[in-house]
């Protein structure tokens, strides 16, 4: 193909681009009243008829848009032409603002000024704001994670650097040696790196700590910030969300433009402007200014850190969400708390035993899940008092959790870095209590966990987190530290007889309890445990936990628990990888088939073996293997599709 057909093929490209941006030029440039906007989109998008109503002077737009898009639309069209025929369904379909030939897809509103969303035209058609597993998969690392909010900060930020891009290629084109001069030499190039990754950093924790934060809101006063300042003290969510519209869609059409200057250049060789010698896409080579700009900027960055960082150890947040993110006592390898047995218990000995009724495993058998009143009383106050020093001093395996704020403190396989977690499992009665209820000769650790304050409760749903063992070999635990339950949140509440169900699959997390076979177990029970009582359930068992009022514990009041998952007699090791590998990241080097053992996974009951006890007492225990983090994550990424919402996920959380 000759040059001069790639330049034809590539004006008719840039001029399909340009009419299908013009079908919507008014909504890209400031929209001055908000009904106005509103009212524009909607009767744009349907009318009282259904039909989509095109007024005589966007008539060519429109039709140069749907044959731009007629090729690709081919499917689409058949789906409208369908609705058009029949009445009943034509009403019943809202057909989306960017692409008029299409539904709105169901998890979009259509309504490009609400708080909700902004700058939601109805426009997914491949359907990535759908896909709601990268939101679950952070969900088993107790981040809570909103990918919507997130695709919103991309397209915010790549629109804001666009209209930038594009002034700057316009003025500098146009009127060369006018705008500053932008070379660097080579050496700066990572000092540059380091400033965008600090910035990036900065974005990615305010989105993951402040979960209220709209999507683009930097905290420089954007919109409504209680008790700080902001450039307008009267500017209401709706306001900020029309002022943001506004942004997003000039910001779209700065992209769209950048892209065409950009392909303009690549064709032909000249930029868009009055000038033809000046090439501002030319790559960056050559001076010093910018460099020493750099230096000031990363010197004035750090010291902005370092000021903060003596504000926040000199002023330290007493509270257990702020003393969990201390960092100047930030622990990394095994933590040996000062605190003492309780009484009768010595170390070495032969753990504790605690008999049950025949009554009592009966109706476990039968409901899935009991509470043990009392079970653990004679552990509550060393627990909670090592509980304490594990706040005091959190550990870094804890951060990636505590940054979502689901939890105020949250750490997996505590047995693996606090000998006064690992003394708990070794000498109190847990293992025979499971023992009994498991109807097992033996009792082995697969995973536990250290639960502090749920600040945003999780829905109905059943633990797929048990470690490398299948449901049938796993029965889970929880100790109450405190009262909780008594006000109605806190406290997990069970769906009684549910681990019988058949309708749950295996990689399933949250579900509905309308779909499958649910609703054929009426009984439920919210239990208000009081400091040692004993819940023990099977894995099976659907269950959630209610948020407090406002998803954040007062001050002085505390939910402390400790939980995890027991493996019975002959449970064999399973490598489930996926999301569920989240709770198998440490160094072993057990294989599929395997009975499971080890170091890695201690017998507590009946008995210790010797070798494991000391392979732990020695400190060989690798909690977190770095090659187990890089296989899960490339794993993730690859296998992406066939991870979107679990796949058998029977409903989400309520």
């Amino acid at each position: 193909m000759t040059g001069r057909r790639v330049a034809t093929s590539a004006a008719v490209t840039a001029a399909a681009t340009t009419l299908a941006a013009c079908a919507n030029i008014q909504a890209f440039v400031s929209p001055s009243e908000k009904s106005s906007v509103n009212t524009r989109l909607r009767h744009r998008s349907q009318s009282q008829s259904g039909e989509i109503k095109t007024s005589a002077g966007s008539l060519p737009l429109a039709a140069g848009l749907c044959v731009a898009a007629a090729a690709a639309a081919a499917a689409p069209r058949q789906v409208l032409r369908k609705a058009l025929a029949t009445g009943k369904e034509e009403k019943q379909v809202m057909m989306s603002t960017a692409l008029p030939w299409m539904p709105v897809p169901a998890h979009l509103r259509n309504d490009p000024t609400s708080p909700h969303m902004v700058g939601d035209l109805g426009f997914d058609p491949l359907g990535f704001g759908a896909d709601e597993y990268i939101n679950e998969v952070l969900e088993n690392f107790g981040l809570e994670f909103n990918a919507m909010r997130w695709y919103r900060e991309a397209e915010l930020m790549h629109g804001r650097v666009c209209m930038l891009a594009v002034f700057k290629v316009i003025v500098d084109s146009s009127f060369p040696g006018v705008m500053p001069k932008e070379e660097a030499i080579s050496s700066s190039t990572w000092e540059l790196v380091q400033m965008m990754a600090l910035l990036e950093a900065f974005r990615g924790y305010r989105l993951f700590v402040n979960q209220d934060a709209i999507a683009g809101d930097l905290g420089l006063g954007a919109g409504p910030m209680p008790g700080g300042w902001k450039m307008t003290w009267d500017m209401t969510l709706e306001e900020l969300a029309e002022k943001q519209y506004k942004e997003l869609q000039n910001g779209r059409l700065a992209m769209l433009a950048f892209a065409g200057m950009a392909t303009q250049y690549l064709v032909t060789g000249h930029a868009v402007g009055f000038a033809d010698d000046k090439q501002p896409f030319s790559f960056i080579q050559g001076v010093d200014e910018v460099v020493n700009t750099n230096d000031m900027i990363l010197t004035f960055a750090g010291m902005a850190m370092a000021i903060d960082g003596v504000r926040r150890l000199s002023f330290p947040d007493r509270s257990i969400a702020g003393r969990a993110l201390n960092l100047a006592n930030l622990n990394i390898g095994v933590q040996e708390p000062e605190v003492a047995l309780p009484a009768g218990v010595t170390a070495g000995q032969a753990p504790q035993v605690l008999k049950l009724t025949e009554e009592q495993i009966k109706q476990f058998e039968e409901d899935g899940v009991i509470m043990i009143k009392g079970g653990m009383k004679a552990w509550v106050e060393y627990l909670q008092k090592v509980t304490e020093d594990q706040i005091e001093k959190p550990h870094l395996w804890s951060l990636v959790g505590r940054m979502s704020g689901m939890y105020d403190y949250i750490q997996r396989n505590m047995w693996m870095t606090n000998n006064g977690f690992r003394d708990f499992l070794y000498y109190s009665p847990l293992g025979h209590v499971v023992s009994q209820l498991g109807r097992t000769e033996e009792v082995r650790c697969s995973t536990d966990m250290l639960l502090v304050n749920p600040n945003r409760g999780f829905g109905w749903h059943q633990d797929n987190q048990n470690g490398p063992i299948q449901f049938k070999d796993a029965i889970r635990w929880w100790v109450a530290m405190d009262a909780c339950g008594q006000d109605g949140f806190g406290a997990p509440e069970y769906l009684l007889g549910s681990h019988r169900n058949e309708s749950v699959s295996s990689d399933a997390v949250f579900v509905n309890l309308e779909d499958g076979d649910l609703d054929t177990f009426p009984r439920k029970t919210r239990y208000t445990p009081e400091p040692g009582d004993l819940i023990i359930w099977d894995s099976r068992t659907i269950h959630r936990i209610v948020a407090p009022p406002g998803q954040k514990w007062d001050h002085g009041t505390q939910r402390r628990a400790i939980g995890g998952t027991m493996a019975k007699a002959g449970a064999v090791y399973i490598n489930k990888g996926g999301a569920s590998g989240i709770s198998d990241l440490a160094g072993h080097t057990q294989q599929n088939g395997q009975l499971l053992g080890g170091p890695y996974f201690p017998r507590i009951y009946p008995n210790r073996v010797k070798e494991e006890e000391d392979y732990r007492a020695q400190n060989r225990i690798v909690g977190r293997s770095p090659q187990k983090i890089v296989n899960l994550g490339v794993t993730l990424a690859s296998n992406a599709s066939k991870y979107v919402s679990f796949t058998k996920v029977v409903g989400k959380k309520d």
